[in-house]
């Protein structure tokens, strides 16, 4: 029982997860199998993608929870406690559940030798059969054909967000390897609804789709009759999937008023992206832009702030595996200030890995050894930046921030 305990403790740390990631579907099939396949017969929206992903669950969950769905959705990564990652019609599972579940399935995880990733989805849907629910949600990790997601057979819908660059040591080193690896998901007869692609992307979306015989829904930024409650200009194509999503379930039975879409839409929330944080009576903007992508959009959605010209002071924190250059290259403009931090608990990008970029100017840059001392110097300045600070980078240190910035119990 301790022993249980302790593993699935384990499940918490976002180092154990990564550090254990080993693609492949076979471990977790046997697995669901000896488990007598839960959910098996519960149609899935199975979300794809390199960015966007969350952004997209959470529009559907806040529309199904307005229709009154009886839903399950699973997400990843959490950003306070491994429980959000297990969610019942907008409630976490309790601690208490997960725990009790874990217990009961312990030995087939050992047996298999699944990975952090595959006991979460195991536990995601034994206590979604416990919940009985009639539709799931379940956002892919990061990739697609070896995806412990692909496990469920009954995905009829496939949602795609952003598709770039990222996980590179994992889904190979060009977005044409990294698409092939996350359209693998995408059967005969799925009803794939896609944003707007790379053109690259969209090519391999279309073969693939004609391929294996299944149907394809473009969709560009969402009409401007709804109002969105996530901020940024890349939402209105999130939200616009979501949508696609949302229409398409009209062919699986599910018949979803139009007022629930539009009251869904509005109220959809998600901490930590674009999210205004008070903090000792100053704003701090946070984003999860972990990766090239993100940090594109960011560039982009900093482009329509006011006196953005006359800087940005940001406080950025990357883990290492991470393409920093890329990042740094996109974020970066005339008159900013980095102030560079450790991502805690991470391998993190230092000041002395960035020699080789030519285009940053060092004098504008100052590491610190943490979070906590990038904030105090700011406050320590004589006169506020212009534009509110942007603490950026990857989800372990915006979490890490809003926890700090929560405890309101520093003084400067």
């Amino acid at each position: 029982m301790k022993n249980a305990n302790l593993k699935f403790l384990e499940l918490s740390s976002p180092k154990y997860e990564r550090d254990n990631i080993k693609l492949g579907l076979s471990r977790i099939q046997k697995a669901l199998q000896e488990l007598g396949n839960p959910c098996h017969d519960v149609p899935a929206i199975q979300i794809i993608g390199t960015n966007g992903k969350g952004s997209i669950a959470a529009y559907l969950e806040s529309i199904l929870f307005e229709a009154k769905k009886n839903f399950g959705i699973t997400t990843s990564p959490h950003l306070f406690d491994l429980c959000e990652r297990i969610r019942v019609n907008k409630r976490n599972i309790k601690k208490a559940e997960f725990e009790k579940i874990y217990r009961l399935i312990e030995k087939i995880f050992s047996k298999y030798k699944l990975t952090p990733f595959e006991k979460i989805i195991c536990c995601a849907l034994n206590f979604f059969e416990n919940e009985k629910v009639e539709l799931l949600i379940l956002e892919a990790g990061l990739g697609g054909r070896f995806d412990a997601t692909t496990a469920h057979k009954s995905r009829p819908i496939i949602a795609i967000g952003n598709i770039g660059l990222d996980h590179k040591e994992f889904l190979g080193d060009t977005i044409e390897k990294i698409a092939k690896e996350k359209l693998a998901v995408i059967e005969k007869n799925s009803i794939v609804i896609s944003c707007n692609q790379k053109s690259q992307v969209e090519n391999l979306i279309n073969k693939k789709v004609e391929e294996v015989g299944a149907e394809i829904i473009w969709k560009d930024s969402i009409s401007s009759r709804y109002q969105i409650g996530l901020k940024g200009m890349f939402q209105k194509q999130n939200a616009s999937v979501a949508v696609g999503v949302i229409e398409a379930l009209d062919k699986l039975g599910f018949k979803i008023n139009e007022k629930y879409i539009y009251e869904g839409l509005k109220k959809t929330t998600w901490k930590g992206r674009l999210e205004t944080i008070n903090y000792l009576n100053k704003k701090f903007l946070v984003d999860c832009a972990h990766n090239y992508p993100a940090a594109k959009a960011l560039s982009h959605e900093r482009s329509s702030w006011d006196n953005e010209a006359e800087g940005i002071y940001w406080i950025l924190g990357v883990q290492r595996q991470k393409d920093m250059y890329a990042i740094l290259k996109t974020l970066l403009k005339k008159n900013d200030h980095l102030l560079l931090v450790p991502v805690p608990n991470q391998p993190s990008w230092q000041l002395k890995d960035l020699s080789q970029i030519k285009e940053i100017d060092f004098q504008k840059i100052i590491e610190f050894k943490t979070f906590e001392l990038a904030i105090k110097y700011l406050f320590s300045q004589e006169k506020w930046p212009p534009n509110h600070p942007v603490l950026a980078g990857s989800i372990f240190l915006v979490a890490e921030f809003i926890k700090f910035t929560n405890k309101q119990n520093i003084k400067y």
